[in-house]
């Protein structure tokens, strides 16, 4: 399912909105320019009559009551009319007879004979008529209103491509108004997206824009109940675990005391020392996991070949036992600024394990060193043994808690490498299983960023 854009939703609705108003603003602009161009058409229409009636005064003041003028425009005056006005007709009446007319006038018997403003025929002229009752005329004037509402389209022309700038500027500047109006929200969404599930600090209102002061509250709520209810499943597996010890190790004690009471052999014995074994072992895992759930990974500095050889140091004598070597191997000195608390817990189970699984007179074999991985630098510690190894189906299953392989050898809790897994990720590290390619066994392949150098 595709998520929603907040920003996305409000920039639609605020450019449909943008776009509502423009084209009412333009609907009204388009009607008030129309009534301005019909009322500058009708007052050139005015005008143009009044011309006509300026270009027959002289031989109007030439005409007697007797003997009127056939011909009130010359050719010069004709010429200067249509010089002025090319696409407008008119057409002289003298007592409601045409005496004269221009050629593109249209036929006299749909040319209104009165005065005033008029529209008339299928081209839809608009006409003015002046009368002059001194000589019994009447002078019209008109003009198409095609020709009129050309006008019109050379205006709307004029100004479409200044609207259509404003409308793409207008939506530009509206989408980033809208983002770094919502920034607050990017940069809130960031900072949750980089916590890790143990951060549950409370966030500061006082950094953030006052509309989103609702959030920060219900998220700082959030916050606090989540981190209530993990520390009292903490609180209760601690405890759970430091109860359990104390009757096991009674059991325990008892176990081997009636033993000796009642002279039974090991073989009564072995299987239910075992079974105490795993007990207190398993509680001590989950005991180790409950504390790693609640730490907060330090930052120091130290020599991981040293902190490496410790660990082989506290190994050997149990590992001679088994008739297994260690062997180390590194191309440099390693300092490196992390919890070595942590990668100690992480590197004493995966030896530990890989001591488990290691065939008898075998080696573990520790080796690290750097490598680049695109821009980013990684600090690599392999840890490989020559056991039966692990399915490479069953490899991310391993890390779950109290997953166990049908091959396992002893009786394990199933809690080793959840706890590496969760030692490793609270240092900002990952762990990779990986086959050996030199014949059988398994590599645990530990990779932590350079930012933690």
């Amino acid at each position: 399912m595709r998520l929603r854009s907040l920003t996305a939703a409000v920039y639609i609705r605020m450019l449909l909105l943008l776009i509502a108003f423009g084209s009412a603003a333009g609907g009204i602009a388009y009607v008030m320019a129309r009534a301005d161009i019909d009322r500058a058409s009708d007052s050139s229409l005015r005008i143009s009559a009044n011309m006509l009636y300026a270009l027959m005064q002289e031989e109007l003041s030439e005409s007697a009551d007797t003997h009127f003028p056939n011909d009130l425009l010359s050719a010069e005056d004709r010429l200067a009319f249509r010089t002025g006005e090319q696409k407008r007709m008119f057409a002289v009446f003298r007592n409601g007879t045409d005496i004269v007319h221009s050629e593109n006038a249209p036929p006299d018997a749909i040319i209104p004979r009165d005065p005033g403003l008029h529209t008339f025929g299928q081209d839809r002229w608009r006409s003015y008529g002046m009368d002059i009752p001194r000589y019994g005329l009447l002078i019209v004037v008109g003009e198409r209103r095609a020709d009129i509402n050309q006008s019109l389209t050379s205006l709307v022309h004029e100004i479409v491509f200044p609207v259509n700038l404003l409308v793409v500027v207008s939506a530009f500047l509206l989408w980033n108004m809208l983002r770094n109006s919502l920034a607050d929200m990017r940069r809130l969404n960031r900072q949750l997206d980089c916590r890790s599930f143990q951060d549950l600090d409370p966030l500061d209102p006082s950094h953030w824009s006052r509309e989103l002061g609702g959030l920060i509250g219900a998220l700082n709520t959030l916050f606090a109940r989540v981190k209530a209810g993990i520390e009292h499943e903490q609180a209760f597996t601690d405890a759970a675990a430091h109860q359990l010890r104390t009757p096991l190790a009674a059991i325990r004690m008892h176990t081997e005391l009636l033993a000796r009471t009642m002279d039974l052999s090991g073989a009564q014995t072995i299987p239910l020392l075992k079974s105490i074994d795993q007990a207190r072992s398993l509680t001590d895992s989950m005991l180790l996991l409950a504390r790693l759930d609640a730490t907060t990974a330090s930052r120091t500095q130290f020599d991981v070949a040293e902190l490496i050889g410790g660990i082989l140091a506290r190994q050997a004598l149990l590992a001679s036992q088994s008739g297994i070597a260690f062997s180390l191997d590194s191309d440099e000195r390693t300092i490196l600024t992390s919890d070595p608390a942590l990668l100690e817990t992480a590197l004493s189970a995966l030896i530990e394990n890989a001591m488990t699984h290691a065939a008898s007179g075998g080696i573990v074999e520790v080796r690290f060193y750097t490598i680049l991985q695109g821009s980013l630098q990684f600090l690599r510690i392999d840890i490989s043994d020559r056991g039966p190894g692990i399915p490479e189906a069953s490899r991310a299953d391993v890390f779950r808690r109290f997953y166990q392989l049908g091959n396992t050898p002893g009786m394990g809790s199933g809690l080793g490498l959840a706890i590496v897994a969760r030692a490793i990720d609270r240092i900002g590290g990952t762990i990779e299983l990986e086959g050996r390619s030199d014949g059988p066994g398994l590599t645990a392949c530990i990779r932590i960023p350079r930012d933690c150098f």
